[in-house]
């Protein structure tokens, strides 16, 4: 990867931080064959992004994939293998071309009514066209994946979270939702209790039933708790997300994946067994209660303070919001300054990568910080000039680390053109 381990030249470590003594994870990743004498990189098209659970991230062909393991391919040619269970998440970083059609499996799609996109309380967003329930407490729907249908699935409605348009774009809720909400194509909203969703919704309002026709219906909130679980879940193109049970990649042929049918409504109607084109994944992820991967650029800092002799400092800016993954944004900051970030439970590491613009005054010292209880412990320091405008950090936290303190010093010229570049800051978490 390309970050460095700070702890390599850090200071001695003081006894009152005694767990940072161990040593950091290593990801065992099995070199297994060279695809030939390459001696030069070349530039990986139709790659991805993975991130691993020592928050290193990687640029690479994907040979094949399973549920067990990942076989990659890097710019160099070489194989290597990852197991699943190391895996934060993977994102596409270009398009990969698309197979034939007709070479998936499943019933042939037919002129539908409007599909809607479905997200469920497990972390699952599913299609599907909405059907006439015969028991209100359920949703009806015949569920589409890819270009076929898999059958009828009933969802309980206390498993949902959200339906809308398949071809909107969905609607952030600035408050919080504590009714149902049904927000309709004319922007007008009902709040209250559905009772049942079909062709007609019906909603309780102060004791009243209101029926609304579906058609009419952009977006619908369910105000039920999320309650996530775990396993490994694959993202699609159409926007559906599936946690799979076992799943089969590779570039040009169709991914085979198997889904938990009960967790969608299937029962044992429709299959269990679905097929997609491999143009159309975009992201896989490992949901697991032990860590998370956390990005910094989402969390709002608790402080912001000048450094040198400056008054005033501006807030830090994200950046790269067309990221693929929020862990891969970044973060400017503009001045000399100290920011401290709160941190997430069970923080134990964090990653990111450094660069100074390099302008004719350019010099600063970067420092990163943890902050357990008061207690202040320096972690990495670098300064950044025209001979040295860049650094990787990769460093473990202290056990109890609240709060992960940026700080730019000025250099030897002041504050003055002391910009600073923080790329994919990342933060390993408990989920």
């Amino acid at each position: 990867g390309d970050g460095v381990d700070c702890f390599a030249d850090a200071q001695a470590i003081p006894s009152d931080f005694p767990e940072m003594n161990s040593l950091r994870t290593i990801i065992p990743i099995s070199i297994i064959a060279l695809a030939g004498s390459v001696s030069h990189a070349h530039s990986i098209t139709g790659g991805w992004t993975i991130c691993t659970r020592d928050l290193q991230l990687r640029d690479t062909l994907i040979e094949n994939a399973n549920e067990r393991e990942l076989t990659l391919i890097n710019a160099y040619g070489i194989r290597s293998v990852v197991p699943m269970d190391q895996v934060l998440f993977i994102v596409k970083s270009e398009s990969i071309s698309s197979i034939d059609g007709d070479e998936l499996v499943g019933a042939p799609l037919p002129e539908p009514s409007p599909v809607r996109l479905i997200s469920l309380v497990d972390g699952q967003t599913i299609r599907g066209s909405i059907q006439e329930s015969s028991m209100p407490e359920q949703l009806a729907i015949s569920l589409i994946a890819g270009t076929s249908i898999h059958g009828d699935a009933n969802i309980p409605l206390e498993q949902l979270l959200q339906i809308r348009d398949q071809t909107s774009s969905a609607i952030t809720l600035d408050e919080e939702l504590i009714d149902d909400l049904v927000i309709m194509r004319n922007a007008d909203r009902v709040s209250g209790f559905i009772e049942s969703i079909g062709p007609k919704i019906l909603v309780s309002v102060d004791d009243a039933l209101v029926e609304l026709d579906l058609e009419r219906v952009e977006q619908m909130f369910i105000a039920n708790d999320p309650e996530p679980v775990g396993g490994t879940y694959l993202r699609f193109s159409d926007r559906e997300i599936l946690r799979v049970l076992g799943f089969d990649y590779a570039p040009q042929t169709p991914i085979g994946i198997s889904i938990d049918p009960t967790s969608l409504g299937l029962n044992d109607t429709g299959t269990t067994d679905w097929r997609f084109d491999p143009g159309t994944l975009e992201a896989l992820w490992v949901d697991d209660p032990s860590r998370r991967v956390f990005a910094l650029s989402e969390i709002e800092p608790e402080s912001i303070e000048p450094m040198g002799d400056r008054v005033w400092v501006p807030a830090p800016v994200v950046i790269n919001q067309d990221a693929s993954h929020e862990a891969l944004r970044s973060v400017d900051f503009h001045s000399p300054a100290r920011v401290r970030y709160p941190m997430p439970e069970g923080a134990s590491r964090f990653a990111c990568s450094i660069e100074a613009p390099i302008e004719i005054w350019t010099d600063c010292v970067v420092r990163i910080i943890a902050d357990r209880n008061g207690r202040e412990r320096q972690l990495f320091e670098q300064r950044l000039n025209a001979d040295s405008p860049d650094a990787g950090i990769n460093v473990q936290l202290p056990s109890g680390t609240g709060t992960l303190i940026v700080e730019i010093d000025p250099g030897e010229h002041g504050p003055i053109q002391d910009r600073v570049l923080m790329h994919q800051p990342r933060i390993l978490g408990l989920n």
